[in-house]
């Protein structure tokens, strides 16, 4: 002959012979909410984390379209005949390239090394652009950021002399 039968308890049934006199605490129970805890404390340290990334990836992106500028605005002078011409078209390429690329520079400027503009020499532009922090990111990071571009084109051959 088997023994009495056991009573089954419900899960959540107030034992009779606790010193307490309600419901035993279980692991289970101590962990409740800690999940939403660590969620709380995690998802700001993320988010933090996601728009520092953001924002590095705009300051390279900005780096990048310096470097374009600065090609544009060599290209530019590069066509030109006489140093003031190219001066001034490399100026003028360099705002309007500014512009098209979306980058806003607190003030930028370029110098060109353009070698007499003889067939067969090179043009180098340099690119120096300060860039608002605030500009590039949704940190509203406080002060500026220069990049440079840096870009050298060869002045045509077979073009006639200045």
């Amino acid at each position: 002959m088997a023994g009495p039968a056991r009573a089954v308890r419900p899960r959540g049934a107030v034992r009779a012979a606790h010193p307490g006199g309600g419901r035993a605490v279980t692991g289970r129970d101590r962990e409740r909410g800690s999940a939403a805890a660590e969620l709380a404390v995690v998802t700001p340290l993320l988010l933090m984390f996601v728009l520092l990334m953001v924002l590095a990836g705009r300051v390279t992106s900005a780096h990048g379209a310096a470097d374009e500028v600065a090609h544009a605005a060599a290209r530019a002078a590069s066509m030109e005949r006489d140093a003031a011409g190219a001066e001034a078209a490399g100026n003028q390429m360099a705002a309007s390239a500014l512009a098209s690329h979306g980058l806003r520079c607190a003030d930028f400027s370029l110098a060109l090394d353009h070698g007499g503009l003889q067939p067969g020499g090179a043009v180098t532009a340099a690119l120096d652009c300060n860039v608002a922090l605030g500009d590039l990111s949704l940190l509203n990071v406080p002060g500026t950021v220069t990049v440079r571009g840096e870009s050298t084109v060869v002045i045509d051959t077979f073009r006639g002399t200045p």
